[in-house]
């Protein structure tokens, strides 16, 4: 018999109509994914045991970063005092990447698999996928999937199942019902060859652990994440707040360098009056190679300010920033864990 502990932080699929006709987070909504994968065909309904913890009650659009020491607060209390052999989260889909980003980087030493689970409807919708994304995590846990954080899901565009590394996935795009990431797995017909794959891509030993989930840590709002856009007026935010940058790009990697108030180049003088001791990102972007030559002048503005992100989502890479200056306090150490290939998030060379 297996053992699963289900979290319950909310979302939609823990949610259901309320008085005023919205959907609203209930409290036995999220129970509700137990009676139905009960209720349904999979050869492992019987096999396995899953035990809920409170309801969370967050809508994911409401996910911050008090939100986040909730949830890891809850994973350890549980973890700490049961043995389970995996875990599952049901999540909303607004936020979804940036919690599965966040989990992959502490969670890279787990020795279980972590699924995160979401749902486009509430549970009793006919267009709901949420039962089903819950259906293969239970099963793919069942099945000894290799240890790691992971996010299963259903796309309403071609009705096929995706297993998704949770460093690399990305965020949901509007007026879309589908998920997306680097090397995504199709397992709607999924057998001990799609999990041999799994093992061969993502294989334990090339994983660079580097956080203490028990440390006497709690994640911090440290990082301003700043997108680009025609007209970016970057006097309007108080830089003396934080402690770290991650400033977005264009597709081509590149950010406006004109001299003027609109401009990275401005940006970083602000910064030199109020904090001075502020990083600054540039993701996703390089400073080598066939560049743009707006990028060559952002990297040689003020002795080389900006430091350069490449290879991984945006997501990710704001979820490394916030654990990297809430956990640690030298420099070096903070540079080690940015630049390292903790769990696979960085795909691109």
């Amino acid at each position: 018999m297996k053992k699963i502990l289900l979290i319950l932080v909310g979302g939609t699929i823990c949610t259901s109509l309320n008085e005023h006709g919205t959907l609203s987070i209930s409290e036995g909504a999220g129970v509700k994914l137990i009676e139905n994968f009960q209720n349904s065909d999979s050869p492992f309904k019987d096999k396995v045991e899953i035990e809920p913890t409170e309801n969370l009650f967050i809508l994911s659009e409401n996910m911050s970063i008090p939100n986040w020491n909730l949830m890891l607060d809850t994973y350890r209390k549980y973890i700490n005092t049961n043995s389970f052999d995996g875990v599952i989260f049901a999540h909303g889909t607004d936020t979804l990447a940036y919690s599965t980003s966040l989990f992959s980087l502490i969670l890279a030493n787990t020795d279980i698999p972590v699924f995160f689970v979401s749902s486009n409807a509430r549970l009793d919708s006919e267009r709901a996928n949420g039962n089903a994304n819950f259906r293969y995590a239970v099963e793919l846990i069942c099945k000894g999937i290799e240890p790691n954080v992971y996010a299963t899901y259903k796309n309403i565009s071609d009705g096929r199942i995706y297993l998704h590394l949770g460093s690399r996935l990305e965020q949901c795009k509007n007026y879309s019902e589908d998920f997306f990431s680097q090397d995504a797995i199709d397992i709607t017909d999924f057998n001990d060859e799609v999990l041999k794959e799994i093992k061969k891509k993502y294989p334990k030993e090339e994983k660079f652990p580097l956080i203490n989930i028990n440390g006497d840590w709690h994640l911090k709002s440290c990082v301003l994440m700043i997108t680009p856009y025609v007209g970016l007026d970057y006097a309007s935010f108080n830089y003396s707040k934080f402690s770290a940058i991650l400033h977005g790009t264009y597709h081509s990697g590149t950010a406006c360098s004109e001299p003027h108030e609109n401009s990275v180049l401005h940006l970083i003088d602000l910064c030199e009056k109020e904090n001075p001791d502020i990083d600054i990102y540039l993701s996703p972007s390089k400073n080598s190679g066939e560049i743009y030559d707006t990028v060559r002048v952002i990297g040689a503005h003020k002795e080389n300010r900006i430091i350069f992100l490449y290879g991984c989502t945006n997501e990710v890479a704001y979820a490394k920033l916030v654990l990297a200056y809430s956990i640690f306090r030298d420099k070096k150490d903070i540079s080690k864990f940015i630049n390292r290939n903790i769990n696979f998030e960085i795909f691109h060379k």
